[in-house]
């Protein structure tokens, strides 16, 4: 407060301020204040993804609502696409290229198991990969206006895959029972193996969803990456038809982690097939886990150093 002293005894004298008094006022801010996007590492912010959860389940119930909502089969589609790719494998290089054959008199009539049982896994890593690659693009509209964590769109679509990869194991299960085939007792690592198909799937869906909003041209890229792919993972056949796997072959799929998770699969599935026909091997599983262990860490990274120019790329 400010005490006025005043001087009688003349009329023009003017009020005097107590200087005494300025040292109660509050300093001039020459502070500048500069607002400029991070750079380097952004963390994840764990306690954010584990609080807005639910958005995640809204974002995956959307996205299956949306692909059957107005389509005449439903989600009958979920069986017809995977049972057309096992019709057209079965057909092409069963029959034709003698695949089946090659597979034994006791595994070459169950070929169409056979194939069955490699595509439930490649089904879930193929839409992270196709769907999760161009999730970001296709929701420009919503990450534009609002924020919320931007790893729950692609992880929203590799989300709704587990419900088709559930649906098709339905449909496996009979097959398996039609051709009398039974699962390996290893089964009970089932649930493993699959956190280990939903870690890959996550990783590309990261890493190429971040790449196609940062390089449009990229987007024609996905769908012949997902072809070259799924024949290096030999889902319709086994490597060994074409004979004896020499050491540059064993390290080219050694670098591929589905085809150590594919190859698992049919371990587990296909119970007393050998390991020539399954391509199983323990060194091929254990470099799966280290692959996809890299491609998620760096499809994160990557992503979360991107993630700052979204709203304006997009």
């Amino acid at each position: 407060m400010h005490h006025l002293l005043t001087v009688t005894g003349s009329s023009s004298a003017a009020p005097i301020v107590d200087d005494s008094t300025q040292s109660d006022a509050a300093p001039e801010c020459t502070d500048e204040i500069i607002v400029a996007p991070s750079t380097g590492w952004i963390g994840i912010n764990w306690t954010e993804l584990l609080h807005t959860r639910e958005l995640l389940y809204f974002l995956v119930w959307r996205d299956i609502k949306v692909r059957y909502k107005q389509a005449m089969l439903g989600a009958a589609w979920v069986v017809l696409q995977p049972l057309f790719n096992m019709i057209l494998f079965t057909v092409v290089f069963g029959a034709a290229a003698g695949f089946n054959e090659r597979l034994g008199p006791e595994w070459g009539p169950k070929y169409a198991v056979f194939v069955f049982a490699a595509l439930l896994p490649w089904q879930l890593f193929s839409t992270g990969l196709n769907a999760g690659g161009m999730s970001l693009i296709s929701q420009q509209n919503l990450i534009t206006k609002i924020y919320f964590p931007r790893l729950f769109v692609p992880s929203s679509v590799v989300g709704g895959a587990l419900l088709d990869m559930g649906i098709s194991m339905v449909f496996v299960i009979g097959l398996m029972a039609w051709f009398h085939v039974v699962p390996s007792v290893s089964i009970v690592l089932l649930p493993l193996l699959l956190i280990l198909t939903i870690a890959c799937s996550l990783g590309v869906a990261f890493l190429f969803s971040a790449l196609t909003i940062t390089y449009r041209d990229f987007r024609f890229l996905v769908p012949f990456i997902s072809q070259v792919w799924l024949f290096t993972s030999f889902v319709a056949f086994p490597p060994s038809v074409f004979g004896k796997i020499g050491p540059r072959m064993q390290l080219l799929l050694g670098l591929n982690p589905m085809y150590g998770i594919i190859a698992a699969w049919r371990k587990i599935l296909l119970g007393g097939a050998p390991d020539v026909l399954t391509g199983w091997s323990p060194l091929y599983l254990v470099s799966s886990i280290v692959v996809t262990t890299s491609l998620l860490l760096l499809g994160l990274f990557y992503f979360r150093r991107t993630e700052r120019r979204f709203a304006d790329i997009a």
